[in-house]
Parts: C-alpha cells; sequence; structure tokens
C-alpha cells in the first residue's frame, strides 16, 4: 500500500502514538531524532546568520483536511551556512508544535524547503495570542475547501513571510508528520508573531481540532540559539 494511502491523524487509534505502528513507511515517526522539541536548555552561537531571498507569488493552494498547504515554484531561497534551499511550500499548526522553555504558542507557520540533494530545511515561525497576522489571513482566504487545489491566481507573496528577527533555534529533527522523515535542519525563528483567536479558530476548523505533535525526546541531540 502506498504511503499516502495510510490513514493518519491526530486522535484515536491513529494519532500521533500510533503514527509508527501504522505503516512501514512510517518507522522513523518512531526514531529518535524526531521533531517537534521543547526548546530549552539551548547553547549560544553555532551556525550564522540565515538569508532568505523570497520573491515569488504562491502557485498552488491545497486542503488535505489537516492544513492548507500553498506550495512555490523555485525562485525563493533560504541560504544557511554554506546550503542553499528552496521553498518548496508552507503550512500551519494550531496550536504551536515547538515550544520554548515549556510554553506553547498559539500557532506555527512551516516554511518547507529542499536542496538539490533532497535535504529538507524547516524555518518555524511561532505566533502569540494579539493583532491579526495578514500572512495568516491570507492562508485562510485562499484555502479551498477540503480534499481540493486551487491553482494560481493566489493572493500570497513568499516575501511577507520573511521574518523580521534573526535569531533562530538551530537543531537536527525530522518532519512533524507521517512519514517523519529525520536529517531534517530546523530553524525555529525566535521572536513570535501575533495572531488573532478568529485566526486561531479559523486553523482549528480547517484541522478538525488541534494539529499540533506531541513534543519529542531531545536525545543527544543539541540546540542552539543562533543568528541573533
Amino acid at each position: 500500500m502506498a504511503a499516502d494511502a495510510v490513514e493518519w491523524g491526530y486522535e484515536g487509534p491513529i494519532g500521533p502514538e500510533r503514527w509508527a505502528s501504522l505503516s512501514e513507511a512510517y518507522a522513523a515517526c518512531g526514531g529518535e531524532q524526531q521533531s517537534p522539541l521543547d526548546i530549552s536548555g539551548y547553547e549560544t552561537g553555532g551556525p550564522g546568520p540565515i538569508a532568505f531571498s523570497y520573491a515569488g507569488d504562491a502557485s498552488a493552494v491545497r486542503n488535505d483536511g489537516k492544513a492548507v498547504h500553498v506550495d512555490f515554484e523555485a525562485g525563493n531561497t533560504l541560504r544557511s551556512g554554506d546550503r542553499t534551499y528552496e521553498l518548496a511550500s508552507l503550512h500551519m499548526h494550531a496550536p504551536s508544535e515547538h515550544r520554548v522553555e515549556g510554553a506553547e504558542f498559539a500557532a506555527e507557520l512551516h516554511l518547507v524547503h529542499a536542496d538539490a540533494a533532497g535535504d529538507f530545511a524547516v524555518v518555524g515561525l511561532l505566533f502569540e495570542p494579539g493583532e491579526p497576522n495578514p500572512i495568516v489571513q491570507a492562508i485562510l482566504d485562499a484555502a479551498p475547501a477540503t480534499g481540493e487545489t486551487v491553482a494560481g491566481g493566489i493572493a500570497l507573496n513568499a516575501r511577507t513571510c520573511v521574518p523580521s528577527g534573526t535569531a533562530y533555534y538551530a537543531y537536527d529533527g525530522s518532519k512533524t508528520t507521517p512519514p517523519c522523515d529525520e536529517g531534517v535542519a530546523w530553524h525555529v525563528m525566535r521572536d513570535p508573531l501575533t495572531i488573532s483567536q478568529e485566526q486561531v479558530n479559523g486553523l482549528l476548523a480547517i484541522g478538525g481540532g488541534p494539529t499540533n505533535r506531541p513534543i519529542q525526546p531531545l536525545g543527544s541531540r543539541r540546540i542552539v540559539l543562533a543568528g541573533g
């Protein structure tokens, strides 16, 4: 059976604690370098600043019933160290997946990138309750019905997603949904944005409830505060 044909979810018998056993293709969900993490006990220094070269409009928007995925054509790049990644897509989780010093946030946006070798880098933006956010609103406004895809004419430019702050938490982790592939270079931006409760409610409605994977063990990994 194809991996994408194996149903998974956020509660019940197909919830996160069962992902690794739902399919052989999801075995990595039981690995030792999984995401998300509670970001604490981090070191300072390490990797330098990351650089965003974003300018392109979204090419398609997909609603898989758990999140709205906004796709981008090639040309929007992230430079991290000596590696360059292309922005592939973005999506959101509510509440946040990562925590900082045990504190949960209202939502989290993931900017998913891949390099020429197929390695992934994800930039996470955290949102705390406050004023409505234009990025979130653009995602909600563009969302098609569950199971549908809209191509073209999407009022969302990648440039609007570039964080204003430069400090980020770096660590080696995984995708936070099946198949939970490891080897993902995570960059969780330190400075949170704001999101309104109405917008949070919109995200929860799309996902049919909370869409955050529980915190995973840090193990022997290091978390580094960099770029600030």
